[in-house]
């Protein structure tokens, strides 16, 4: 990091070990927390046999801990999971990808198909490799990844599948152009597994009441009534592994709710 980015160190406390580590909060940590739709950061330090990710609000302020246990101690490398075909079955532009997160200690396979064009991205803590089928428009594909490749260099679940539906979304979205919301979606999907949905009182049960208009005409009503029903699931369970474009439009359903103060995400 450089000393010009530097904002401020301040120390935080590991609940499981009660070790207490130096993180250093950078400007470019602060502003992705304004980007990010929870409004926070999250921060991994790996130590022992577990991980602490500390998460900071864009002033700096940490707003909670999650601790889980590393899938491999560091000086065996990464750990590496092969995806199995039954996993992904449907895409249709993706031929393989390789997801490393140093983090995470973690490192996620899938390729069984031939292969026309590869590209790679990389950041700080991950790099980003997808395989496909048929040639692409290198400068259109590359600003999915790269905006891709960010929303993973900030995500914490050591669940595949969080990994799996986020790619599967990327499968058909390549096919658009890239648009910044897209990001808040793939953050919410690679971090499903991690974020419990609370529905508010009394803001749920007028929603569910008076059913508004707005909400129940522009996404699919059932799951919107799933949704602010579903107090204690987390967004994973509630988003289940439909097809890519309804994982994406359930996925923009919760965001709707939490943006409209109808239920609370909180990473747990």
């Amino acid at each position: 990091m450089s000393e010009v980015s530097a904002v401020r160190t301040v120390k935080t406390r590991c609940p499981k070990c009660g070790e207490v580590f130096p993180v250093t909060l950078t400007s470019e940590l602060l502003e992705e927390a304004k980007s990010n739709p929870l409004g926070l950061v999250g921060v991994a330090v790996p130590h022992s046999d577990h991980v602490l990710v500390a998460y900071f609000d864009s002033n700096g302020a940490e707003r909670g801990t999650r601790v889980f246990a590393a899938l491999q101690a560091p000086e065996k490398g990464l750990y590496e999971v092969r995806i199995p075909l039954r996993d992904v079955k449907g895409l249709r532009n993706i031929a393989g990808f390789v997801i490393e997160s140093r983090k995470l200690n973690l490192r996620l396979v899938y390729s069984t198909r031939s292969i026309s064009t590869s590209i790679k991205v990389s950041a700080p803590d991950t790099s980003l490799e997808v395989d496909f089928q048929r040639d692409v428009s290198y400068s259109h594909v590359r600003a999915w990844l790269e905006l891709l490749v960010d929303v993973l260099e900030n995500s914490y679940s050591t669940l595949p599948l969080d990994y799996i539906n986020t790619l599967r979304i990327f499968d058909v979205m390549v096919e658009e152009q890239p648009f910044t919301y897209a990001k808040q979606v793939f953050w919410l999907v690679a971090n499903a597994s991690t974020i419990t949905i609370k529905p508010r009182l009394p803001e749920s049960l007028l929603v569910k009441k008076y059913r508004p208009t707005i909400l129940y005409e522009k996404y699919n009503g059932n799951f919107v009534s799933r949704v602010i029903e579903s107090g204690g699931l987390k967004v994973s369970d509630i988003l289940g592994s439909e097809a890519p474009q309804v994982l994406f439009s359930y996925a923009e359903t919760v965001l709707s709710l939490y943006r409209r103060g109808v239920i609370d995400l909180v990473i747990e």
